[in-house]
């Protein structure tokens, strides 16, 4: 019996953290926030880091993570995104993928990490491939939303913005009675970006890789939008030494096996995926983040972002405020560890 009060003393305990009980910008005693990620897994390791995050967020109750978009055309992902899934209890969480999208390349981790074995076995139970049930990236979005109440919805998107610009462009369906702008003005409550570079006129990876995608969507975005730039997850390094030694054993599970294959380790990867879920879900958490003044982020054609202040513009980017402090926050979401 001692036994049994110690484990429930321990797992309210990670509860009571994970929802960031106390005076930290936390969920406490709020319901779940309803979370849809878009992603192009298999590009960073990042990514995999991030959806680490979500699924430990998503087992404290502190979000509902209602779907995952794909905005990497290559095959693989979703099976990478299945398996993944299935590993954290949530084979039954819905896909959507860019059909049109960049990038079709396999990169470094997909294949190890859907191959990998562990004790003589799979290490991933993949039960879905790409074939006709998976729809379209932006049908998935419009899905989601036309069945999510008004100004609920956390859409963090964390690669080229394809299904992100597919979504605000489509017109009324079978899913909507609303076109995308007015479905995300009505149900989006915020968009967190991570894209674009707001220290140098440099253009940033995911911008660059669907350009038009990006114009489309900081000119017509009706929701609040914060964008993580570049320079704020270049200053944060996620610690190997975490992989290897806060995840149980390494080879058993599918972020570190495929941390260990995206890079020669040792190595300490930034985090700029994983910044904009926390700024995301967790807002100001430990004073780690802010974002800057509102107003208008607009994308050249060579892909840099501008940002014009305007106290009535709905976009703002984050800033970085204490790196040590996110190293040691990201290790615990994305680890679970506390």
């Amino acid at each position: 019996m001692k036994g049994l009060f110690r484990f429930a003393l321990i797992f309210i305990t990670l509860a009571q953290v994970l929802c960031g009980c106390g005076q930290k910008g936390g969920n406490a005693g709020k319901a779940p926030v309803q979370v849809i990620f878009d992603t192009d897994i298999g590009n960073d390791i990042d990514d995999a880091i991030a959806l680490s995050m979500l699924f430990n967020y998503d087992k404290a109750g502190v979000i509902d993570l209602n779907a995952i978009t794909i905005c990497k055309r290559n095959p693989h992902c979703v099976e990478y995104i299945d398996g993944v899934s299935r590993f954290f209890g949530r084979g039954d969480i819905p896909v959507g993928f860019a059909y049109d999208g960049t990038m079709p390349e396999d990169y470094t981790y997909l294949l190890p990490t859907i191959n990998a074995e562990y004790e003589g076995r799979p290490l991933l139970d993949i039960r879905r491939t790409l074939d006709g049930s998976i729809p379209a990236g932006y049908k998935m979005l419009r899905q989601q939303l036309g069945a999510a109440a008004d100004t609920s919805v956390v859409l963090i998107t964390v690669g080229p913005l394809t299904n992100i610009a597919n979504l605000l462009t489509s017109a009324p369906d079978e899913l909507s009675d609303l076109g995308g702008i007015g479905l995300v003005r009505q149900k989006v409550k915020l968009v967190s970006i991570m894209g674009g570079d707001f220290i140098s006129e440099w253009a940033e990876y995911n911008i660059i890789c669907d350009i038009p995608a990006a114009q489309k969507v900081f000119s017509l975005c009706p929701s609040p939008l914060v964008a993580g730039g570049y320079e704020v997850g270049s200053a944060v390094h996620y610690p190997h030494t975490s992989i290897l030694n806060d995840f149980g054993d390494p080879d058993s599970n599918p972020i570190c096996v495929g941390y260990m294959n995206y890079c020669p380790m040792p190595y300490d990867r930034e985090c700029w995926d994983p910044l904009a879920t926390l700024e995301a879900i967790e807002p100001g958490v430990d004073g780690i983040l802010s974002r800057s003044e509102k107003g208008r982020i607009t994308i050249s054609d060579s892909g840099v972002s501008y940002f014009t202040p305007d106290p009535s513009g709905l976009q703002q980017y984050v800033i970085l405020n204490d790196a040590d402090k996110a190293v040691e926050m990201l290790v615990r979401r994305a680890s679970g560890k506390e």
